[in-house]
């Protein structure tokens, strides 16, 4: 089936910049909203001096199952208005749902089948919108049943983890200059302080955070995300590799039992659903998504993800 491709502006509380992938056959088709992680990566994945293509590669493959897709840029970044420092929790899920409801109106898109897939924060953000936006699916990559606060103790006992394995005088510098418990702590220390913010931005580890965001962010636990996945009664899919530094896998076992809900973790496979070739470290991970990106998304996940996708297709 031949696709389209073209850039749009969405209306919602913001302008938001979007790209829509389509056929052009006068048919109506299931959709898909794909919703971004962390950071300031634009709609396909890619920043100055970093290049993934990891959601232009997600929209590409949702294509090949009949597909229409709606990747977007994050508030305040690239073609979409806002202010980056200051966008909460909130304002990404209100965006988000604009997102939705505009894929919804498009004329080769059938309204029933419109799917959202969200990737690490996206997967959480997905979560949280569902009670909020009527949904035919949830495909949750890589932050699934995870709060952003436990993610990020996650990855200061994998760095924890590293550091105590580190031989030679790097490895000594490195326990000598922090532990577990001291990063835990700063974490810890982060969330007070935001939570107490009476501003949108505070000053904290030498840097200014915004406030705002981690706010919202800490009003959620992972049993909070869990009891929403099982309130959702319709298809879900969660998937987190083993080499996932980002998001711990063994989260997923909280959607067992949930009606609809089925949860892959697959072996080796990294954040970026790609199968890693080295140690995985938490030191040089970015490195390694520029390299792996080239490659293609793990096959049996692919295949996994295509299995699911089936069952939306008429």
């Amino acid at each position: 089936m031949a696709m389209k491709e073209k850039k749009v502006t969405i209306k919602g509380s913001v302008s938001i910049g979007a790209t829509v992938f389509y056929p052009d056959d006068g048919g109506k088709y299931p959709a898909i909203v794909l919703i971004m992680g962390t950071g300031k990566t634009d709609r396909d994945g890619n920043e100055k001096g970093f290049k993934t293509d990891l959601y232009k590669n997600f929209a590409e493959m949702f294509a090949k199952c009949g597909f229409v897709s709606v990747r977007y840029d994050k508030r305040g970044t690239y073609q979409t208005e806002g202010n980056y420092n200051t966008a909460g929790l909130g304002d990404l899920m209100d965006d988000a749902i604009s997102v939705i409801q505009y894929t919804k109106s498009l004329p080769y898109v059938d309204e029933t089948r419109v799917i959202v897939c969200g990737h690490s924060e996206g997967a959480m953000i997905a979560t949280l919108l569902s009670s909020k936006e009527d949904t035919a699916g949830l495909l949750l990559f890589g932050g699934a049943a995870t709060c952003m606060k436990d993610a990020l103790l996650y990855q200061n006992y994998l760095a924890a983890e590293e550091f105590a394995k580190k031989k030679g005088l790097l490895g000594m510098l490195l326990r000598s200059q922090t532990s577990q418990e001291k990063t835990d702590a700063k974490v810890d220390a982060m969330f007070q302080k935001c939570i107490s913010a009476k501003k949108d931005r505070v000053f904290f580890g030498g840097a200014m955070l915004n406030a705002k965001w981690v706010k919202e962010h800490a009003s959620y636990r992972s049993e909070d995300y869990v009891a929403l996945l099982e309130q959702y009664g319709k298809p879900i899919l969660a998937v987190t590799g083993t080499a996932d530094i980002s998001t711990d896998y063994r989260r997923l076992s909280a959607l067992h039992g949930i009606p609809f809900a089925e949860s892959y973790t697959p072996y080796n496979v990294n954040h970026i659903l790609r199968e890693i070739d080295d140690d995985n470290s938490v030191m040089t991970v970015k490195k390694q998504y520029g390299r792996l990106a080239a490659q293609p998304v793990h096959s049996d996940t692919e295949q996994h993800i295509k299995k699911w996708l089936s069952q939306f297709q008429i």
